[in-house]
């Protein structure tokens, strides 16, 4: 009877291991198929759970301590709350239905630090739900929901600028509405909802809204507003704009519109992918429905030079290996890769080479062209986390965006994107 037992126990030891998917173990501690690399989805060190995401390769000189100090001073910088703003004298000059909400509200300074705009909202709620700051969250939350277009007619995205803690103006932006709604689902999944703090309800119903008068019925793509002449007819579209994790969340908490969301999904993944082939391996700032560079007619400098990769397309990336790192696909991680190998092509290797903007078609133009940001740098640090073989061009890119300082000036726009990408590359972004 022992021996049968010794036996049974043998053979299921032999059919485990000739059952295991990835067959015999490497040796080699750097291939990720390795139980003891780090960047092993089944290794539980590893800060991408084995949830369906896809594998990417962090920096060997990941430092998440950095990253979380220069939030710290991207907070102290931009971050302003109601108390500190308003003094109790001045409340009475505010709404008596809204003054609770406000009182318990801090907003993200715009580059006019008397005005915020949705956007800053938005990146300081995902940025707070990241770093596990849920007061900061909150209070960010409750700026977004006293600032909301017209919740009473069930209008829930945000207006797009606002004077301090007074008044809201303008049409809706659709990229602060996507990742308001995502922050918010992402904070029900890390903390749960109740009562006081429903995330949950909140990004749904900012979901709604974003179904409702921010999604072109035809194309099934995002608009980049609920207003104006080309900006809500489907007339351009701003790729940058697409937050891929937020329609899959969307797809998974709106469950009333889940078709309709994962048809948004695959509609914005292929029309993502059919204007990055058709140039030189990144997208233009703005675009029509053909992927053709047009101008937005908003004024913007973006819009000017819209047949470039520039201010706005440099938070194409973050969004890509954002998803792909939780989601995964194979047709996300073909653009990634794509983009990737333009990136190190074109700066020969040598991220210090990157410029501000790269023309969408034909021969780079380099003349007259600054030197990119740490944002812009961030952006081509991010897509070579798909390819260990990029590993010395992404070791030495972190650094550089790691050393260079927040700075004290006003504009926000360049350091938001540069805390983006440490989140990302230095493993804070991890679900």
């Amino acid at each position: 009877m022992k021996l049968f037992k010794v036996f049974v126990f043998m053979l299921a030891l032999v059919f485990a291991a000739c059952s295991s998917d990835s067959g015999t173990v490497p040796v080699n501690p750097d291939n990720p198929d390795n139980p003891d690399n780090p960047n092993n989805p089944d290794n539980p060190d590893n800060p991408n759970p084995p949830s369906g995401g896809g594998t990417i390769y962090f920096p060997a000189n990941k430092n998440p301590d950095a990253a979380s100090a220069f939030y710290n001073g991207w907070m102290a910088n931009f971050y302003v709350t109601f108390g500190e703003e308003v003094s109790p004298a001045d409340e009475l000059y505010y709404s008596d239905d809204l003054l609770p909400l406000l009182r318990q509200s801090a907003r993200i300074k715009f580059d006019q630090p008397t005005e915020t705009v949705s956007e800053g909202i938005g990146y300081g709620m995902l940025v707070a739900v990241f770093q596990g700051d849920q007061a900061r969250f909150n209070a960010l939350m409750n700026y977004y929901l006293a600032f909301r277009y017209a919740p009473a007619a069930g209008d829930y995205y945000m207006k797009w600028k606002v004077t301090g803690f007074k008044t809201g103006k303008g049409s809706s932006a659709s990229d602060a509405d996507l990742d308001i709604a995502a922050s918010l689902l992402i904070a029900h999944e890390k903390w749960g909802s109740t009562e006081a703090a429903n995330y949950l309800q909140h990004g749904i119903n900012e979901a709604s809204s974003i179904m409702a008068k921010e999604v072109n019925p035809e194309s099934h793509l995002i608009v980049p507003a609920n207003d104006g002449p080309k900006l809500s007819t489907g007339a351009v579209y701003n790729i940058s704009y697409f937050s891929l994790v937020a329609i899959k969340l969307f797809s998974m908490y709106d469950t009333q519109r889940a078709d309709q969301w994962n048809q948004v999904l695959e509609s914005t993944i292929a029309y993502m992918k059919k204007v990055q082939d058709a140039g030189n391996g990144l997208w233009p700032d703005w675009c029509d429905i053909n992927g053709t560079p047009t101008d937005p007619e908003n004024g913007s400098s973006t819009g000017l030079r819209n047949d470039s990769w520039g201010l706005e397309g440099i938070r194409i990336p973050w969004r890509l290996v954002w998803y792909y790192s939780w989601f995964g696909d194979d047709r996300v991680k073909e653009m990634i890769q794509k983009a990737a190998a333009f990136a190190v092509n074109v700066t020969g290797g040598d991220i210090k080479m990157m410029i501000s903007r790269y023309n969408y078609q034909g021969e780079v133009n380099k003349s007259g062209i600054g030197i990119g940001s740490a944002g812009h740098m961030g952006a081509f640090c991010s897509l070579t986390m798909i390819d260990p073989q990029y590993a010395d061009f992404l070791n030495t890119c972190n650094q550089v965006v790691l050393d260079t300082p927040l700075g004290s000036g006003t504009i926000y726009f360049t350091p938001s994107i540069q805390l983006l990408y440490l989140q990302l590359l230095n493993g804070i972004m991890a679900r």
